[in-house]
């Protein structure tokens, strides 16, 4: 039978007709009568070419628009900002510190830590100790001119100095290797507001823990002052800007100790439990008015393997065979934490830890879904008890991969998948946004931006942005706000070239909208995440280059608007090889210089940070007049939810 019949004429047509899709339906021919299966009866054949022939056209003008988009970009002439001043270094530069006081500037080198004033970028103080490379620096202001500064060697020794009339002083070395069988690494070293406490993350002898210190700041004052001992200044020379360092006193100062308060170990994975009854499991939870860890269960080893069986059988096909599974008796060996103050989620502490400065920490372990709550300022019920439990744990739906916390106090919770979550901690204690990362997008980092309202005279609407630097690096800005759906846009999207991809982000908090970007070609750049326009670059003198451009070596002091970056001389690898050292050099980058900052300040002076502390009226009055202005809508939404439920009730009724 054949597979198509045609009127009139049985004459098969040349196969050199080339317009058989636009012929009428009665001239179609099928050339090849297997193919009789593929093709679409009609009205459907009509419908495929002209949605093909409108995604031809639609495809005709998106190519149209990106090649104008792109020549819009050729002909916008990006601002070169080139350095206004150079610091020669003698010494290689690992890390670069700001304080927050905007007055001094602090660089880790190979032999020791070296502090500038920014001003004038003359030399102040240093502290040598050889054969040392600094590798990382958290400096925190303390009051006046007294900073604390944690330094990281490449040993994995945390050191403790404090700076305080132009003198730098060593105050305590945290993991002493007193025996090298038991030795421990410093991997992080951070310091607390205000400098009140200290966290420092140590790993040795297959185990990792993170201990927290309170700081005696008062006391270290005045075993400064009374010790009295006068440092020889060493002044750098005048032909050249290099790096005069201060030898080690002869005299030591004994200082007090910092005190350690905490000590917090990874939770260990479930198993089963050695609990006989549910008695005996209950008796062993102080208290129950909170979620905790799920160690205190009472299934027993059997069974907890049975279902695990089970589990893995159901759902076997759901499971991602490529993720990390932890084995038995094995855990994370990363932690990531943050100090914070007392909020909703810690509310019946609030009246036991008053003060502004951080009072808490939050922590949470690598492939744990777990975020734990420590309050610093809580008396123990145990004295001797160093390793405390949580005062407070907050299950997720997932594993935790990263977090951050704003200074108006919202905190991000990035999840393994793809969820992202930011609280409001200090108001309402609700979620300010949910959202889900595009498919296939997994979170390396969270930046939150400077939050603002723009009126000073209206209450102040909760409202938060955040930056989510993606391991493909790609970049996303999530806006969230109290009352409005979030939304997640895109803001750099991630390149094949590996010299165009992101390699470091750092909000720029004094500038609204403010993101430097570093790349790993070496290009720096000030970005408006408002606009998703470059700004500016930052462009090294021809005779040097960005020094580990897919790692960079800069800081940023928001208090006067300076980058520091580091710049490494153009060197053959023999000169560098005869030298010893690759010659380096500190250049800054002055922002206000820039014509395009008047329009950034101007936005900066017009809006207002939610980052104040209010007094709890002002706060109470802020309050009401939100639940005021909401009213209306909370009426509509009322009358909806009734009207509702009336349709639903009707057929019941009758």
């Amino acid at each position: 039978m054949p597979v198509y019949i045609r009127k009139g004429p049985l004459e098969i047509p040349p196969g050199s007709e080339k317009d058989w899709s636009v012929d009428d339906e009665e001239d179609y021919f099928l050339k090849d009568p297997d193919k009789a299966l593929d093709y679409l009866p009609q009205p459907y054949r009509m419908i495929d070419r002209e949605l093909d022939l409108l995604i031809d056209q639609a495809w005709e003008i998106i190519t149209i628009n990106e090649q104008n988009r792109e020549a819009e970009k050729l002909k916008t002439k990006i601002l070169i900002h080139e350095p206004n001043a150079e610091i020669h270094m003698t010494r290689r530069v690992n890390c670069i510190a700001s304080g927050k006081s905007g007055t001094y500037i602090f660089v880790g080198l190979s032999e020791g830590v070296a502090v500038y004033r920014v001003s004038d970028l003359q030399w102040i103080c240093g502290w040598e100790e050889p054969n040392v490379e600094i590798c990382s620096l958290d400096v925190c202001h303390v009051k006046n001119e007294m900073y604390l500064i944690a330094a990281v060697d490449d040993m994995g020794i945390g050191r403790l100095l404090i700076l305080a009339e132009d003198k730098l002083n060593l105050l305590k070395i945290i993991n002493v290797p007193e025996d090298l069988s038991k030795r421990t690494n410093c991997i992080h070293f951070e310091i607390a507001e205000g400098g009140e406490y200290a966290a420092v993350f140590l790993e040795g002898n297959h185990e990792c823990w993170l201990e927290i210190y309170r700081m005696p700041k008062d006391s270290w004052l005045k075993e400064l002052e009374s010790s009295q001992i006068s440092l020889p200044p060493t002044e750098a020379p005048s032909s050249t800007p290099t790096l005069p360092l201060v030898n080690t006193p002869s005299v030591e100062t004994k200082f007090t100790p910092p005190t350690l308060t905490l000590k917090i170990k990874p939770p260990k994975p479930l198993t089963g439990s050695s609990f006989r009854n549910l008695q005996e499991s209950v008796q062993k939870s102080e208290d129950c008015s909170m979620f905790g860890t799920g160690q205190n269960h009472i299934i027993s080893a059997q069974q907890w393997d049975q279902q695990k069986a089970i589990f893995r059988d159901v759902f076997q096909k759901y499971l991602d065979l490529e993720s990390h599974n932890i084995t038995d008796g094995q855990w994370s060996r990363h932690v990531s934490f943050h100090f914070v103050q007392s909020n909703k989620i810690l509310l019946g502490e609030l009246d036991r830890i008053p003060g502004v400065m951080p009072n808490a920490v939050t922590v949470h372990w690598n492939d744990c879904h777990n975020l734990y709550f420590y309050l610093l300022g809580a008396p123990s019920k145990d004295k001797s008890e160093i390793e405390p439990k949580p005062d407070l744990v907050w299950p997720c739906a997932a594993a935790i991969t990263c977090s951050a916390v704003s200074s108006c106090f919202y905190l991000a919770l990035g999840l393994q998948d793809g969820t992202l979550t930011i609280w409001d901690m200090k108001y309402s204690g609700f979620p300010l946004a949910v959202v889900d990362l595009p498919e296939g997008k997994c979170m390396d980092s969270l930046y939150f931006l400077e939050c603002h309202t723009a009126n000073r005279d209206s209450p102040p609407t909760p409202r938060a942005q955040l930056l989510v630097w993606c391991t493909d690096k790609s970049l996303y800005l999530l806006t969230g706000a109290e009352g409005t759906e979030s939304n997640i846009v895109l803001i750099r999207e991630s390149s094949i070239n590996s010299d165009a991809q992101i390699s470091a982000v750092m909000p720029v908090q004094s500038l609204p909208n403010g993101v430097l970007l570093f790349y790993r070609s070496g290009i720096v750049e000030l970005m408006d995440i408002s606009l998703k326009e470059a700004v500016c670059q930052f462009s090294l003198p021809f005779s040097h280059w960005v020094a580990f451009p897919w790692q960079p070596v800069y800081a940023f002091d928001s208090e006067n608007l300076f980058l520091f970056l580091k710049g490494n001389e153009k060197m053959a690898a023999g000169e560098i090889m005869a030298e010893g050292v690759e010659a380096c050099s500190l250049f800054t980058f002055n922002l206000n210089s820039l014509q395009l900052m008047d329009a950034f300040k101007k936005m900066q002076h017009t809006s207002l940070s939610l980052s104040q502390n209010l007094h709890w009226e002002q706060r109470c009055k802020i309050v009401l007049q939100n639940r005021l202005h909401s009213f209306p809508e909370r009426k509509k939404k009322i009358a909806e939810c009734w009207s509702k439920l009336k349709k639903q009730a009707s057929p019941l009724i009758y």
